[in-house]
């Protein structure tokens, strides 16, 4: 068994357990003598064995602790053996690494300890090396955050970059408890095993970044007492088709590779989940933890081939995991079941083309493009000689259904292409109609044909 011994942040934090474990030990290893820490040992005299060699051999905090977790494990001949470490001692890497590979019993100490000159109510606290390494990193910015281990002005910069992705480049942070913006977090003079990065809770009118907790906590005060009136009235009918609205607006900016306006209606697309969750919230039905969790699940569970056994080499072979993943979760019986599935409120376009792709799967599909077109000619026909408005609409229904047909075999989207289309006879339709000198009305079809072939031959060039 190693026993490790934890000195806290600051000189005078080791515990009178610590101090005694040390003292009775037969081998002591520090991890470093490079911060205030060591102070103990040079006062008390006490024969230790610093680790700064094995850092300054070290590739990276990977191959550091490796090597540590080495020679510590080499040195365990059934001695008393102490390891010590700045910090609580559950928060050192190479503890965590030591405990995989042995028994580690562990004698805390203080941890980063609070950030500034008051108290937080809340504090998370993580080594840079660590947190570099996690994808995607934010938190709740309510909370503090304390940032151990910066001690070279490489690793500074890459958690620079990431304090700038949650506070902004201007945001004031700590460097041992003295103010600096972020982006001067690599520029300081003097980084060591004791440097700390704090960064404290903001009121959210003093934020210029914000993040998800963010979004939930204003959605909640402005339904919540003394809020918005209009916010508070509101029920999941009432603003139900705003989600349909805001979707179209977001599918238009990314059409129109707008990416200011893919930013600001990708937020309204993502108020309108919130708001749905908050009013839920209001009412018990479910909260906004319920259906992060839902998806999450349901991107875990359907991702065989990356979170389970399934192999899955190309984009075909994802997508057929992916459905076979949903048709066991879903207990698909057959296709029918699938085509239930595909919601009633979308346009019927849409919802034409993926109710023939969920039918396809099954197995009713035609066998060439050939067949396609025939069907397509079928319906034509049909539709032509329909003499009532009832017999109009359903085979016009039908002629739509084929062409629709004829656009998924060729693997295009119907609603995108008819969208596209709509766009590009709305511009040739304002060209004539701008080109056309007098009144459109009193032109011949000649006159508008010979002006909407020019609008095409303008769009060319």
């Amino acid at each position: 068994m190693i026993t490790v011994v934890a000195l806290g942040c600051r000189r005078g934090q080791i515990t009178l357990e610590g101090a005694k474990t040390i003292e009775s030990a037969d081998k002591i290893f520090v991890k470093t003598a490079l911060t205030d820490t060591y102070d103990y040992f040079k006062d008390k005299g006490i024969e230790n064995v610093p680790l700064d060699f094995i850092y300054e051999n070290s590739q990276d905090f990977d191959d550091l602790d490796k090597s540590i977790v080495e020679y510590i494990t080499k040195q365990d001949d059934g001695s008393n053996v102490v390891y010590c470490v700045n910090g609580s001692g559950y928060d050192d890497r190479s503890v965590i690494a030591l405990s995989q590979v042995c028994h580690v019993k562990i004698i805390p100490s203080v941890s980063a300890g609070t950030i500034g000159n008051k108290p937080s109510v809340a504090q998370i606290t993580v080594s840079a090396y660590e947190l570099v390494n996690m994808r995607g990193f934010n938190y709740d910015t309510r909370m503090s955050l304390s940032i151990t281990d910066v001690d070279n002005d490489f690793i500074a910069g890459e958690i620079k970059l990431i304090l700038q992705n949650i506070l902004g480049d201007e945001e004031n942070i700590l460097f041992n408890n003295e103010e600096i913006p972020v982006y001067e977090l690599d520029r300081q003079k003097k980084y060591d095993y004791s440097t700390i990065v704090g960064v404290t809770p903001k009121k959210l009118v003093e934020k210029s970044r914000f993040n998800f907790s963010d979004l939930c906590e204003i959605m909640k005060i402005l339904r919540g007492e003394g809020g918005c009136q209009w916010d508070r009235a509101q029920t999941h009918q009432s603003i139900r088709e705003n989600a349909i609205e805001e979707a179209y607006e977001l599918v238009d900016a990314i059409n129109n590779e707008d990416i200011d306006n893919m930013i600001e209606e990708s937020g309204d697309l993502m108020l309108q989940s919130v708001f749905h969750c908050a009013i839920a919230e209001d009412c018990a039905e479910f909260n906004t933890e319920d259906v992060l969790s839902g998806i999450c699940q349901k991107l875990i569970d359907r991702h065989t081939h990356i979170f389970g056994d399934v192999v899955a080499n190309t984009p075909e072979e994802a997508l057929k995991a992916w459905d076979a993943a949903k048709a066991k979760e879903k207990k698909y019986s057959s296709g029918s079941d699938k085509i239930d599935k595909i919601a009633k409120s979308l346009p019927a376009l849409l919802r034409a083309y993926k109710v023939q792709k969920a039918v396809a799967k099954t197995g009713f599909e035609f066998e060439n493009f050939e067949q396609v077109l025939e069907k397509i000619d079928e319906e034509k026909t049909e539709f032509c000689k329909a003499n009532n408005a009832d017999e109009l609409e359903d085979e016009g229904g039908d002629l739509l259904i084929a062409v629709v047909n004829a656009l998924r075999w060729k693997g295009v989207d119907p609603e995108v292409a008819l969208s596209r289309s709509v766009e590009k006879f709305s511009r040739r339709y304002e060209y004539v109609e701008s080109h056309c000198s007098g009144d459109i009305k009193s032109k011949s079809m000649d006159e508008l044909n010979a002006l909407w072939e020019e609008a095409k031959i303008a769009e060319k060039n």
